[in-house]
This record gives C-alpha cells, sequence and structure tokens, in this order.
C-alpha cells in the first residue's frame, strides 16, 4: 500500500512542478508588467501557492511560498525600479511560507487519514493482510495467468468453540505468519485474509505455472500438523481449491470457480481440487438437491416404503426396513444412497431423520403392527447428545414401549468415541437396542466397538456381494465370529440369489435380506396389503426365485439408505 502511496505522489509531483512554477513564472511576470508589487495582481502568486501546497510534502510547498516571495520582492524591485533596500518583501515571503505550511499539513494529514481507512477497508484488522476487497481489485497479468488460491481450515467454527475468542485469535495470527513466511519466497504471491481461519493466495504467472507447484507443496509443511500456541498444542488441517484464469476473464468469476473447487474439496474429503467445468455442474447438483429436498418433503415427494428381513432357515419374515425414495420435480428418481450422502453435509439430513421417525411412529402405532419392534437408522454424523435426547423424547411421548426400538448407526463418526460411547448407552438407559452396520464399526474406535453392548452388526451389501470370493467369504466368517463370541447378532444384507443365501446361512448368519426374499412396497396406511414398487436396481434373478416360507407379521424396522438393513430381531432376544 506504502508503495502505492509513494508511486501516486511521485506522479502527482512530475506534473505539478513544473506546472506551478510556469504559473508563478507567468504571475511574475504579470505583476511586473502591471507596474510592480503594489498592484493588485502580486496577490495571484497565491493560487499557485496553495496548489503546491495541496497536493505537495510540506517541505517543497515551504520552498516554493519562499522562492515566491522572493519573486514579488527583490527580483521585481530590481526589475521595475532597481531600489532594493526595503525589507518589506520578506514580510510577504514569511506570509506566504506561514500559508503553505499550514494549507500542506492540513492536506498531508486528510491525505493519511484516507490511506488509512482504505487501509481498514482492504486489509484485515487482526493480521493487517489484505482482504477480499482487495482480491476484487486486483488485476490479470496482460501477458500470463492468474491462479486463484482458496485455502478454508477443517473444523474452524469448532476450534473457536473449545477454545474461546481471544485464544482462536492467537491461531489465526500463528497461522497466518507462518503462512506469510511460507509465501516470502515468492514475490508473486498475495497471501490474503477472508474470514476467520479462510485465506485466498494470489499467484501471478508471467510465463508458466511452476512456481504453483512448489507453492502447494510448500503450504503443505503446515497441513496435517499440531502447532503450539501458548503452550497448548493445537491440530490443524486445512483443504484447497484453486483455478487458473488467463487475461480476458473476471476476477470476480475466478473466486467463483475457486470457492467451488474449495466446496468440493470438502464433499469428496479431498486435500486439493482445481475446479473443472464438470465440478460446476457436480456443485449445481448438490446445491439443487439440498435446496429442493425441505420443500420435497412438505409435497409428498419423498416416499417410504419396506422390505422385509427373513430368519435365517425358516425364511420367515422377521421384520421389514423402511426405504426413503425421493421422486423430483423433473420426474427422476433418486435412491437414499444416492441423496443422503449429500444431506449429511447439510441440516437437511436432521429434516428427514424427523420425518422417518414420524412414518415409523405412525406405522408402528397401527394395530397391525402391535408389539413389532422397529428401527431407525440414525446417521453416525448427526448423533449428537440433542439429537438422541430428542429421539428418546419423540419415542416417549408416543406411548410407544421403547423395549420395541432398535436404533442403527451407520456412516462415519464426527464425535469423539466417549462421546458417541456415552450417546449408545443412553438410548440403552431407556431401553432402546443399538445396531451398527460393519463397515461404521471398522471405521470407529476399538473402545466404541468394545465397550458399548451392540445388539445386531449388519454386514453390507458390499460384503454379501462377494461370498464367491475367497477374501468376501473369509470376511463374512470373520464377522459371524466376532458376533457370536460378543453375543451379538448378525443380518446379512443385499442377498439376490440362492448361492449368497446358502453361504450366509452356512457361515452362521442370523437374518437374512434382500431382492432374493422380496421387493420393496408402498407402506400403507391402514395396514391393508401393499403396492409392490417396480425398480431398476431389482436384479433379474431375484424377480424369479422366491424363497418358501409365510409371514409371521413384520417387526418395522427403519432405515434411510436403500442397501442398509436394519437391525432388530424379536424372538431370539426374548
Amino acid at each position: 500500500m506504502r508503495s502505492s502511496d509513494s508511486y501516486r505522489q511521485k506522479s502527482v509531483l512530475s506534473f505539478l512542478i513544473p506546472a506551478t512554477f510556469l504559473v508563478g513564472a507567468g504571475v511574475t511576470y504579470l505583476v511586473y508588467m502591471t507596474g510592480g508589487t503594489p498592484s493588485i495582481y502580486a496577490n495571484l502568486i497565491l493560487i499557485p501557492i496553495v496548489l503546491t501546497a495541496l497536493f505537495s510534502p510540506v517541505w517543497y510547498s515551504a520552498l516554493f511560498a519562499a522562492l515566491s516571495g522572493i519573486a514579488m520582492g527583490p527580483l521585481i524591485t530590481y526589475l521595475h525600479d532597481g531600489d532594493t533596500s526595503s525589507w518589506t518583501w520578506l514580510i510577504r515571503a514569511l506570509i506566504y511560507v506561514a500559508v503553505s505550511i499550514v494549507i500542506s499539513s492540513i492536506s498531508a494529514g486528510s491525505r493519511k487519514r484516507e490511506r488509512h481507512f482504505e487501509h481498514l477497508a482492504t486489509h484485515d484488522p487482526l493480521t493487517d493482510l489484505p482482504n477480499f476487497s482487495y482480491i476484487t481489485s486486483s488485476k490479470i497479468p496482460s501477458s500470463g495467468a492468474m491462479s486463484i488460491l482458496m485455502l478454508a481450515f477443517n473444523e474452524d467454527s469448532d476450534i473457536q468453540g473449545l477454545f474461546g475468542s481471544d485464544f482462536y485469535s492467537s491461531i489465526v495470527k500463528k497461522i497466518s505468519a507462518d503462512l506469510t513466511e511460507i509465501l516470502s519466497s515468492y514475490p508473486n504471491a498475495t497471501l490474503c485474509k477472508r474470514n476467520n481461519l479462510n485465506y485466498a493466495i494470489l499467484v501471478n504467472h508471467y510465463s508458466n505455472e511452476e512456481s504453483l507447484e512448489s507453492i502447494l507443496a510448500a503450504l503443505n509443511n503446515i497441513n496435517d500438523v499440531t502447532i503450539t500456541i501458548e503452550e497448548i498444542p493445537v491440530y490443524v488441517s486445512y483443504k484447497i481449491g484453486f483455478t487458473v484464469i488467463r487475461p480476458g476473464a473476471s476476477i470476480s468469476e475466478g473466486i467463483r470457480q475457486a470457492n467451488i473447487a474449495l466446496r468440493y474439496s470438502f464433499l469428496e474429503d479431498q486435500h486439493i481440487s482445481r475446479y473443472t467445468d464438470a465440478m460446476r455442474d457436480y456443485y449445481k447438483g448438490t446445491v439443487s438437491i439440498a435446496s429442493e429436498f425441505s420443500s420435497a418433503i412438505t409435497k409428498g415427494m419423498v416416499q417410504a416404503s419396506y422390505q422385509t428381513i427373513h430368519k435365517a432357515f425358516t425364511h420367515e419374515p422377521a421384520g421389514v426396513e423402511i426405504l426413503a425414495k425421493w421422486i423430483r420435480d423433473d420426474g427422476s428418481k433418486m435412491t437414499a444412497e444416492e441423496f443422503v450422502p449429500i444431506l449429511e453435509k447439510t441440516s437437511c439430513l436432521q429434516k428427514l431423520t424427523m420425518f422417518m421417525t414420524e412414518e415409523a411412529i405412525r406405522y408402528a402405532n397401527l394395530p397391525v403392527n402391535k408389539d413389532k419392534k422397529f428401527s431407525i437408522n440414525f446417521s453416525a454424523s448427526e448423533l449428537s447428545e440433542r439429537s438422541v435426547m430428542e429421539f428418546v423424547r419423540s419415542v416417549e411421548g408416543s406411548g410407544i414401549d421403547t423395549s420395541r426400538v432398535v436404533v442403527e448407526i451407520t456412516g462415519t463418526f464426527a464425535e469423539d468415541a466417549f462421546m458417541v460411547r456415552d450417546n449408545l448407552l443412553f438410548l440403552r438407559k431407556h431401553g432402546i437396542k443399538v445396531a451398527i452396520d460393519y463397515l461404521s464399526a471398522v471405521s470407529s474406535s476399538f473402545i466404541l466397538v468394545s465397550d458399548t453392548p451392540i445388539d445386531v452388526i449388519k454386514i453390507n451389501r458390499s460384503i454379501t456381494n462377494h461370498t464367491d470370493q475367497e477374501r468376501g467369504a473369509e470376511m463374512i466368517r470373520s464377522i459371524v465370529s466376532f458376533a457370536k463370541a460378543s453375543g451379538i447378532l448378525t443380518i446379512a444384507e443385499g442377498i439376490e440369489n440362492e448361492s449368497q443365501m446358502n453361504f450366509c446361512e452356512k457361515a452362521g448368519v442370523d437374518y437374512l435380506q434382500g431382492y432374493f426374499f422380496s421387493v420393496p412396497q408402498l407402506l400403507s396406511s391402514k395396514g391393508s396389503k401393499p403396492e409392490e414398487i417396480e425398480t431398476e436396481d431389482r436384479p433379474a434373478e431375484a424377480k424369479e426365485e422366491k424363497p418358501s416360507g409365510k409371514p409371521a407379521g413384520p417387526i418395522i424396522t427403519i432405515v434411510k439408505h436403500e442397501d442398509s438393513e436394519d437391525s432388530e430381531d424379536t424372538e431370539d432376544n426374548k
């Protein structure tokens, strides 16, 4: 900023110096021609003096005023009548100098305040780094290109909430200083501060983009590391989205592209993402799904159906799993496994959980489902103390015996293992059983799996689809062996043919579910025979093969993923 001010001042002086001297010379000549200093025109010399004082440093203004006083004194007197014995000109010169100093000082103070406010408008007050306004006013090199990198640290709000605002400010200063030091080796890179722990880096390329790779490699030195602030260790990691724009493109478009790439990095859990047009289309689809979902529930576009769960060997239906399907405004259909991962990154997932909970309670209260157990599927990312308490309150408030309820946990846990364990133990305390799918169990802490009383382990479709391969078969045997040793029941999802069924039964799986037994059917509000749903996902062989066995009355199992089968059991838990 100072360099630009200095350049601007030099530009003004380069024009002002000759202009004021010419005007001063012109006034001097006019005074000489009109009778000397007694002429009224002598006061015209104040015009160039004031102009010089307004736009020049104090020293130059005073010098010009003194020279003007000499011109209006000894010089005019000498040229006009040759008498230079009078010293009255000196008083005039001192007045000129005093006026110029006062005006120049006031003008300099005004310019300083202007620069100060301009600096505040374009720089972050905490770190003194250029801010977003600076980014938008940047220029792309006329020959070359510009890379715009958006850098955001993970769990920024959690860090602020955990450590408080004062300590959080220290973290921001430390990270900003580290980034500044790293980029000091790259004169073509400018670090800018956005909000909180979000930064932008502008890189000018005058020949090629080689420096960008070096910068990205250097930035990796502060990723996934622990920094120490006031003797307290703080773990930090970040994600980057960037784009490269050429002359002719706008800075605002480059910012938009870099932000889309950054958002994509978070959605796909990637460290660095470079913007592409396909990424733009993906982001648009993601935004449209999140924005349309709330109204879709209100309009009844999100539908619930069920698929039966069968006991091994006898093949008697022991329960049902409720599946969510979304029919969008354009008529396209989305399965839960397509839209739930997107909703997990927004607040909309809670709305789906509430909707499915209400549907489960409503159908569980129908006379046809009296005394039947049911299960609600919880995404691990939303398993918080608040959500668990609200769920228990809803179940108990509906008049349903909590012993009829099973909660299945799917996905990756956002909370630490001890907090998750406490939340699950809270459910157990209220008589609600706990189920967990195998992949979630694998990604969880051993403390969670070993210390929390789990009633059911779900064997995912991605595993049962590989029973014909040695690794898949051995994995199922290992899961069943662990479950039996721990007193845990097992349910195998995605059973689509007789071979898979026979293998799982031989391996000791307790319950089976899949298209080999039944297809999803719409829930009936009156408990009448439901309508079968045609689905493109249904395997051809499953449409033909049906096992024997008559329903013994369903137990409602609620999940949001079509490929996840809910846990519960009735008679084996008695």
